[in-house]
Formats: C-alpha cells, structure tokens, sequence
C-alpha cells in the first residue's frame, strides 16, 4: 500500500465484494471438510457468513472485523421469503438470490422523509467483544487487519431502493432539496456507524472498507458533475470520521462498473485503494489504469469474474498472469477477485485461483 515493490504479492480476499456467496462457501467449506460454521453476520443478502477457516484454506493475507448490525440488518422476518430491513425495504428470496421490492419513500414529502424510521446507529448489539478480537489479531498474528464496510450499499443504491431508481436519479441531476435531505439522512447513519465501529477497532487496522456502486457494464450511473455535486461532500465527511478513529488506516472503497471517468474524482474524496478493478469493461484496461493512476492509488482485484473463473485451468492462469504482469509491478496491488464468487464456479477452479497463485 506504500507504492513499493513487496517480497510477493498480498491475496486479499473475504471482504465487502469479494468473498462467497453462501451457497458457493458451503460448497467449498465442505470440499475442503472444514468443520463448523459461524453465524451470519447479516441476512437477506446472498453473502452473510464469514469464515476465516476459508481465508486459512486460501493464503490469504488479510482478517477481517466484522460490526455485527442489530438483528442482523432485519427490521421483520415476514416469512421465509419475505423479509423487511433496516431501512424499511421489502426483502423477497428467489432462490439463493434476495431481490428489494418494495420503494418505502417513493412519493414522501421532505417532511415525511425527515419523520421516516431509518436505522439507529447508536443501538450497539453484538459487539462486545470486538475490540478484543482486535487487539489479539494485531498482537498476535501478522495479518493485515481490515474493518468491513458497515453496510454493502451507500448513497446510490439506498438511495434509488428508498424513492425508486428513475425518481432518484432524476433527483440527483436535478438536485431537488427532497434529495438532498434523503442524502443527509443516508449520511448521518452510517457516518454513526462508523464511528462506533472504529472507536473499537481504529487503533487496530490496517484499512477501512467502504462500499458504492457507481457504475453500470458500460458507463457511470451519473455524470462526475453530479458526484461532486452530490455525493463527493458527503463521502468525504464519512472519509473523515474513518481518519479520526483511525488515521493510520488506508480507505478502500469498492464500486462495480466502468468507472474510469470518475476514479480522478474517487482520488480526491481521499480512497487510497479501489476496488475491483472490473475487467472486460470500457476504459477498464487493467495496463492503462495502472499507467496513469498506479503513483496516486492501490489497485484491489481484477481478476475477471465473468468469463475466465469458469474456464479452463489455463484460462485461469492466463487471468492471474494478466494480473501480475499489468497490475502487480512497483507494489499498490492487492491480488482478488472482481466481485463475490457465485455458485456456478467449481470449486476446483477458485482451488486454482488461488492455491496457486505464487507459483505464477
């Protein structure tokens, strides 16, 4: 993360975006007859278990804290299938898979919008005992220690699941005083969460995960303009309170997407690392990112989660030697993959991926 060439590569793996989905974890877990299995720390997603028997299995370099949510993030369980979270949004399972269905604040007034229940970050349950798991990682291992992100989804995605994706986006370009008060709200929260998380962990880790989607499989969800119109003030401010509890930490932030346009401005907000570097993308070039960029901020994934983990053996290697030889050179490269492992990959092929990735 300092910019210099390592004895190796790190593999960093478990985090925020890339770690198992449940079904594909209980696949490998049983694969690799790991016994046990730890409680969830969330519900109504299609990751909710962290394992760091998984992470021994892998080599992989890093632990992770995990600031468990009341209730694991559920506000009702409705039934099986119907679950409503913590911001009051409708959970329905498909399968393994869990969709939002319902868009609580949709035709809500500024008022209604100020009055509206949203999630208490001040209601601390399950947590106790994470400063000590802190402290005796950073005392007694040589990970590299990392807080996860405090909620998978920011700004954007609470956003457009609170009022409907084309009411949200349309309020964001047109900057409607309702939007920013939404914003604000959506701020506040997990401003607090932070804050409870690392007045625990801060002194202990190494980076501090955040998380936001701001791109789509060929462009941004909007403009630059309107990021530092609307959204840059306010990460910056959460940036803030992450360097106040722990200024020695780096920020890794992860956004999916074909992001390029607005990694000068992600720069700026104050990240040092960006996650996931997702290939196959227009101006996604893994060579040119790290050209221009590679002086200014770290690299995390860029393994390709879309074609190569499921081929061949060999197409597998050629993507990790892809990796190394355009990202890993000059040190500012933590090795991973591009997003959550599904269930569709063998596990002989994640096996590969990283059981063997120092050979390379």
């Amino acid at each position: 993360m300092a910019h210099q060439q390592p004895d190796r590569i790190p593999v960093y793996f478990g985090g925020t975006s890339s770690f198992l989905t449940d079904a594909q974890y209980r696949r490998l877990k049983d694969h690799l007859r790991i016994q046990g299995e730890p409680d969830p720390y969330r519900k109504g997603h299609t990751g909710t278990i962290y394992d760091p028997q998984i992470l021994d299995a892998l080599g992989v370099d890093v632990r992770f804290l995990v600031y468990r949510l009341e209730d694991y993030g559920i506000r009702e369980v409705v039934d099986e299938d119907h679950m409503i979270d913590e911001w009051g949004i409708m959970l329905v399972r498909s399968g393994n898979m869990w969709s939002r269905m319902s868009t609580p604040l949709k035709d809500a007034d500024m008022d209604q919008i100020r009055g509206y229940q949203f999630p208490d970050p001040g209601r601390d349950t399950g947590n106790g005992g994470l400063e000590q798991e802190a402290k005796d990682l950073r005392e007694h291992t040589e990970y590299a220690l990392v807080a996860r992100s405090v909620h998978s989804a920011s700004f954007m995605e609470l956003g457009c699941w609170l009022r409907g994706s084309e009411d949200f986006l349309c309020e964001l370009v047109m900057e409607e005083e309702s939007c920013h008060v939404l914003l604000d709200k959506i701020m506040d929260v997990q401003m607090g969460y932070y804050e409870r998380f690392l007045q625990k962990v801060g002194p202990y880790v190494d980076i501090v995960e955040t998380s936001e989607d701001f791109g789509t499989q060929q462009s941004l969800f909007l403009s630059p303009q309107t990021y530092r119109n609307m959204i840059m003030p306010r990460r910056q401010k959460i940036n803030s309170v992450i360097h106040r509890y722990a200024p020695q930490a780096k920020i890794l932030h992860h956004t999916c997407g074909a992001v390029r346009k607005l990694i000068p401005d992600l720069i700026d907000t104050g990240i040092d690392i960006l996650n996931p570097i997702q290939p196959n993308l227009p101006g996604m070039d893994a060579r040119e990112l790290k050209e221009e960029f590679g002086d200014k901020i770290c690299f995390c994934g860029g393994i390709d989660m879309q074609y190569a983990i499921n081929g061949s053996f060999q197409e597998i290697d050629r993507e990790v030697s892809r990796c190394r030889e355009q990202l890993g050179y000059g040190g500012g490269y933590l090795y991973s993959t591009s997003n959550h492992i599904q269930e569709d990959t063998p596990v002989e092929n994640v096996l590969r991926l990283f059981g063997d990735f120092q050979r390379f």
